[in-house]
């Protein structure tokens, strides 16, 4: 992180950095994340890193993708359809204009999951991203986003749409960041 900036400046260049990453990986990697597109999770108070998570980043006003996500999956059951017409939107559209990206990350878990158990039960956690020579660490709030929040709904049509087994039942958390 460059000292002279603010945390919320830093913060603004992660988001940048995420969607060239974001719109590479579309574009070259048929969508595959990319290493920066995961994170190292740790503890507030240092340590050991605990899982690597793939994260997301939403835009503040989701409703619009989700709803052209969900009419791609609809549309056709073909897979590969479906991979390349989100692809397409991805690529072209969504990851443009950094500006308009929530400061909140999400990611996707099982409902089972003890790691989600576990960051919920702490409230808060570190997360390191780094890919070449880049790297941005930041200590995030985390919460369990309800089903009905725009964010959820967001984080679910993009992953159904590179994963059409995805159960119909999940748990997604959101990252915000402590600014």
């Amino acid at each position: 992180m460059d000292s002279q900036l603010t945390p919320a400046e830093s913060y603004k260049r992660f988001v940048s950095w995420q969607c060239r990453l974001r719109k590479m990986s579309m574009r070259e990697l048929g969508g595959r994340p990319t290493t920066g597109m995961s994170a190292g999770v740790y503890s507030v108070s240092g340590g050991e890193e605990q899982s690597r998570i793939n994260f997301l980043i939403v835009k503040q006003d989701s409703e619009f993708f989700n709803s052209e996500i969900n009419h791609i999956i609809r549309k056709t059951q073909d897979s590969a359809e479906r991979v390349k017409n989100g692809l397409r939107i991805l690529s072209e559209r969504h990851y443009q204009d950094d500006f308009n990206f929530s400061e909140e990350l999400t990611a996707l878990f099982s409902l089972d999951s003890a790691l989600a158990d576990a960051l919920i039960t702490a409230g808060e956690c570190r997360l390191k991203f780094a890919e070449n020579s880049i790297e941005h660490e930041f200590d995030f709030n985390v919460r369990e986003l309800e089903a009905r929040d725009a964010a959820y709904q967001a984080t679910y049509c993009h992953n159904h749409l590179f994963n059409p087994a995805l159960p119909g039942r999940v748990r997604i958390l959101g990252f915000a960041p402590q600014l």
